[in-house]
């Protein structure tokens, strides 16, 4: 008589990869399955964790970050402080995961393949990019949602907890180019519906990050003006006056100064 016996599949005692998440806009987050990275032994290896993150294409060499952090350092002493910041820097994940996150492969430390990011970033383009083509497909109400969702993320600066750094300086203003066009975008699109208090106050976010923004002048004081508050659009003509001279010692353009003269004689704008 035989017996059949049905071997047990074989058990993966590995551990799930993590997934990785990171606030890169405004006030640098991280976390792993939910967990918070909040001890970092390390402030240089938390810099060469963003460092990484916006350098993914392709994985930074070894010797790119030793000039990047230490450019004035001998090649053995930069060798020995970025092995150091790693030791920092993967003993601050291990505090939420032991699953190893960040690996040395081809001469190149990067996330291990395995593991899953979101990167705030990726997603503020990636919902700007999705509304720019449903705006320019006519489907305003997709494309007003898709700029709601990047908006959103976008809760200041590209690392803003490190406004001295230098090789974040050029994506950080493209950043806040993009973010400043996005609110265009958003703010234009109100409008054109008919929602004239959602559109001013994009418009008052616009000119808190620049104050001179004229197009954007020009529609709050529409908006204002098509809200039956022609006194506040009145205000806002000469509000922008003041900011253009003091700023820029210029005066607002013939464009500016018509509207604000219609709004003056009750005329619909």
């Amino acid at each position: 008589m035989s017996v059949t016996v049905n071997a047990a599949a074989p058990v993966d005692a590995r551990p799930a990869a993590p997934t990785l998440a990171v606030h890169l806009l405004g006030r640098f987050r991280v976390s792993l399955d939910g967990v918070p990275v909040d001890d970092w032994p390390s402030g240089r290896g938390r810099s060469l964790l963003k460092y990484l993150l916006t350098h993914r294409e392709p994985w930074p060499q070894r010797e790119v970050l030793m000039e990047v952090f230490w450019p004035d350092s001998p090649p053995a002493a930069a060798r020995n402080s970025l092995h150091v910041a790693v030791h920092g820097l993967r003993r601050a994940l291990r505090a939420a995961t032991d699953v190893p996150v960040i690996v040395l492969q081809d001469g190149a430390y990067r996330l291990a393949p395995d593991v899953r990011l979101w990167l705030d970033v990726d997603e503020f383009e990636r919902h700007l990019a999705s509304g720019r083509r449903l705006e320019a497909a006519g489907e305003q109400a997709g494309a007003i949602a898709e700029y709601e969702l990047a908006a959103s993320l976008y809760q200041g600066d590209l690392l803003a907890d490190d406004p001295y750094e230098e090789w974040p300086a050029l994506s950080r203003e493209h950043l806040w180019l993009t973010h400043l066009d996005l609110l265009d975008r958003l703010s234009r699109l109100y409008f054109g519906r008919g929602r004239y208090a959602a559109s001013a106050a994009i418009c008052r976010r616009m000119i808190e990050l620049d104050a001179c923004r004229e197009d954007a002048h020009q529609r709050l004081i529409r908006c204002y003006s098509r809200q039956g508050q022609r006194h506040l659009a009145l205000r806002q003509f000469h509000a922008f006056a003041r900011a253009l001279r003091a700023e820029l010692d210029l005066d607002p353009a013939p464009a500016t100064v018509r509207l604000h003269e219609a709004v003056r004689r009750h005329e619909p704008v």
